[in-house]
Order: C-alpha cells, then sequence, then structure tokens
C-alpha cells in the first residue's frame, strides 16, 4: 500500500513543487504542509478534498501566521493505521486533537471549508481552550441533507459502486458544480483532486464516514461557541445554499458574516486573494512591512 501510494503522490504536478512531511500518531500517518510562523493556522478540506484544495492560500497565509494544511484520515494521503476504525464525527475531531498534539500546538486558530467546517465546529465544542478563533467557509454543521451524490455515498451498496467507478471525467463535474465560475475547473485540476480517491481504502473511508456523519449534535451546540468566528460564503453555492449562513447567524453569537458575489461553493479556490484578506483581517495579526495584500 506505502508503494502504490508513494506512486500516485509521484504523480501529482502539485506534490512536486510542493514539499509536504508525514507526522507519526497512534493511530494515523499525518500527511501535511506547513509553512510560515506565528500564530498556528490549521486549514481543514472538505470531503472528497485534501490539502491541495488549499493551494492558493497556504503560501499567503504563511507570510503572517504558522501555517498547517492536513489530509484528513480516509482523505489525500494520510494513512489510517488500524483499518477497522469506525470513521465518525466524533474520529475526525479526535484525529485532529491528535495532529495538533504531536506536532506540540496547545492552541490554535481552525479554518475548515465544507464537511472541514463541520469538524472545525465539533472540535470546537469539544476542546475550546484549543481554539483560538474559526474561520468557516461554506461551512457543514447545520442539520440538513446532503447534496443528492453525496446522499447516494451513505447506501453501503450503492456508495460503494459510485466510488468505485469514479473517474476524472466525474470529479471534473462535481468541481464545476461547486465553482460559480465553471471555466477555472480544467483537467489538470480534476486528475489532482482525483488521485487519492483511486486509495481502495481512502474510498471505503469516506463511504463509512458518509454513513455516520451527523450534524445534529453540532448545530444544537452552536449558542454556546465560546470562540470567535468568521463565515464565508459564496453567494452562488450550488452545494451548500447560501440562505444556511442566515441559519448560523441566528445561532452563533457575534458571528462574522461575508457574503461572496458571483462565488460558488469553494471560495479559497475561486477567490483565493479575497478569502486570503478576509482570514488575515480576522485573525487580526499585522503583516510584514512591504508584503502587499492579495488581490
Amino acid at each position: 500500500m506505502v508503494s502504490a501510494m508513494k506512486q500516485l503522490m509521484g504523480r501529482s504536478t502539485f506534490l512536486e513543487s510542493h514539499v509536504t512531511s508525514y507526522a507519526e500518531t497512534d493511530h494515523y500517518s499525518f500527511h501535511f504542509l506547513h509553512a510560515g510562523s506565528g500564530t498556528p493556522v490549521i486549514l481543514v478540506h472538505g470531503g472528497g478534498m485534501w490539502l491541495y484544495s488549499f493551494r492558493h492560500i497556504t503560501g499567503p497565509l504563511s507570510l503572517s501566521h504558522w501555517v498547517f494544511s492536513l489530509d484528513m484520515p480516509g482523505y489525500g494521503f494520510t494513512v489510517i493505521r488500524d483499518r477497522g476504525s469506525l470513521l465518525n464525527n466524533l474520529a475526525m475531531t479526535s484525529a485532529l486533537k491528535e495532529f495538533m498534539e504531536c506536532q506540540g500546538l496547545h492552541r490554535a486558530c481552525l479554518v475548515g471549508h465544507s464537511w472541514g467546517g463541520g469538524w472545525v465546529l465539533a472540535f470546537a465544542l469539544a476542546w475550546p481552550g484549543m481554539v483560538e478563533k474559526i474561520v468557516l467557509i461554506d461551512s457543514s454543521g447545520l442539520d440538513v441533507p446532503d447534496v443528492l451524490e453525496w446522499e447516494l455515498l451513505k447506501m453501503p451498496v450503492l456508495g460503494g459502486v459510485f466510488m468505485r467507478f469514479l473517474t476524472p471525467g466525474m470529479v471534473r463535474r462535481r468541481l464545476r458544480r461547486s465553482f460559480h465560475n465553471a471555466s477555472l475547473v480544467d483537467e489538470a485540476m480534476a486528475m489532482e483532486v482525483y488521485l487519492p480517491l483511486t486509495i481502495p481504502a481512502n474510498r471505503k473511508a469516506q463511504c463509512m464516514l458518509s454513513r455516520n456523519l451527523s450534524w445534529k449534535a453540532v448545530e444544537e451546540g452552536l449558542p454556546v461557541l465560546s470562540r470567535p468566528a468568521m463565515l464565508i460564503w459564496g453567494a452562488q453555492d450550488r452545494y451548500l445554499d447560501v440562505s444556511l449562513a442566515g441559519r448560523f447567524a441566528g445561532k452563533v453569537r457575534d458571528l462574522k458574516v461575508e457574503i461572496l458575489q458571483d462565488c460558488g461553493h469553494s471560495p479559497h479556490e475561486e477567490m483565493p486573494g479575497r478569502v486570503t484578506d478576509l482570514i488575515r483581517d480576522f485573525l487580526g495579526e499585522n503583516m510584514p512591512s512591504g508584503i502587499p495584500r492579495a488581490r
């Protein structure tokens, strides 16, 4: 399995030009990228993605922060040591805690996209003392149904068949749906997202996680969320409707909401400069002199 994964990683153009590392813990071999210095910021990708999805904002954010972008269990090139592990929200938040502890991070700012936003919220509710600030991007965390393609993954047989016969073309169509400006999605992007989805262990893990995910407890806990939070949402999101931003605002105290026009489900990929600026401003750290704002 290790040699096969290395071969897949060797096919990634992104990994050819970016140095990543592995962190070994009791339960996982975490694949991650880190850069910069200062206050730790951890980027948590959404379902079906990996740390590649933060490629446009990791570098700019690292000019003022110590940025970590990791592959969550069942995604990208992180390895789950115990293949019989149950994957659910608790497993994902516990994995994030395990990663922070192995890196010696007692407290960090967390940035989560889509399902990753839901995991960040669950983490902040469970271990608020380990969280400085929260940034959510088109986030899960509300007790609402997923779109049909994600609901299909929850079906024991059909979900496995869907993942087994996944093609780069299918991935590209899904990505195009996540962008308002679909012309930004090309074959190279689709291939980067597709590569780790060919790993059998990832396919199995993602199907299991889909079946076990529930955001009910997370939504119920939102009124007691104690950390400062910002929500960024693409106005033309076709996966999670922008109206959900209002539902979050009604439950999270003093939530800062930024709606980006002409933007879909993945603002950090579609409008990375704008998202980088919003994150920097919210985290409240001064940029070193001479470094321009991303636009």
